[in-house]
């Protein structure tokens, strides 16, 4: 049987920086994913992905206090 881990206990032969996270997602993204990224970079691919979408979040938040500062100016 297996035994679960404690927390932040990494699985054997694994780094111990990485994190294994089971979920659920719609067939035709799991399709998509093993396309761009068989096998062992389905990780990889999710990581790049994950990291892009926060610089863009990261940016817009950027953008929008930039431009809250450009209407105040305008305003006075």
């Amino acid at each position: 049987m297996a035994k679960a881990l404690r927390e932040g206990q990494a699985y054997a032969g694994r780094r111990a920086d990485a994190a294994v996270l089971n979920f659920t997602l719609p067939r035709e993204a799991a399709e998509l994913l093993r396309m761009y990224a068989g096998g062992k970079k389905l990780g990889e691919l999710v990581s790049r992905l994950i990291f892009a979408h926060h610089e863009r979040l990261q940016e817009r938040q950027r953008v929008r206090e930039q431009m809250v500062l450009v209407l105040k100016d305008e305003g006075e």
